[in-house]
């Protein structure tokens, strides 16, 4: 367990890193973003993980994220009054939404029935706008066609989704709807 948490700490090493460069964090901050991620990385692996474990360590994750952006903000509005140029992207601008994913991910292996988790993610995906929501649309219509509890609330989703533009990928989870429900008849009546 001590080694894939380890893993996990050390893959964060660049992001970190990029962080103090720029400016964003300091030193004694970092310390303190690594003893919380640590704290919360033994949670996640431990036998039975709570939803609750996965719900906080998201909620820190989001509210770092959003400390960084306004940071960011801050050190880019600082170079343009001494007349630098805006501040490049780097890796620490896309770390904390990958991690982010991550966890959701970790979290709906573990609870695949959660409707809850499930909308939490795709309004995650909806808001940061990174491309995952079809990805993450079309695996929890997969589930809810096997738990067909919630599908007609996940199909609602699917459905304000098109209204966004995104007409063609309502008609390839449709085809893949009735092909899944065929065989799931063809199941039924043997």
């Amino acid at each position: 367990m001590a080694d894939v948490v380890q893993y996990r700490l050390e893959r964060m090493v660049d992001e970190l890193d990029d962080l103090e460069q720029r400016g964003l964090f300091n030193r004694r901050e970092i310390a303190e973003i690594v003893k919380q991620r640590r704290k919360f990385e033994y949670r996640l692996k431990r036998p039975c993980p709570l939803k609750q474990d996965f719900l906080a360590y998201v909620e820190y994750e989001t509210q770092l994220d959003a400390l960084r952006r306004l940071r960011k903000k801050s050190v880019a509005r600082e170079l343009m009054k001494q007349g630098n140029k805006k501040l490049k992207k780097s890796k620490s601008d896309f770390a904390g939404v990958i991690r982010i994913m991550e966890i959701y991910e970790l979290a709906l292996k573990r609870y695949k029935g959660d409707i809850d988790l499930w909308f939490r993610y795709l309004e995650f995906c909806r808001i940061r706008k990174n491309g995952r929501m079809k990805t993450v649309l079309y695996y929890s219509i997969i589930l809810r066609i096997i738990l067909p509890d919630g599908i007609l609330v996940v199909f609602f989703f699917v459905f304000s989704f098109k209204i966004m533009g995104r007409g063609t990928f309502l008609k390839k989870i449709n085809k893949f709807r009735r092909n899944n429900l065929r065989k799931i008849e063809k199941i039924n009546y043997i």
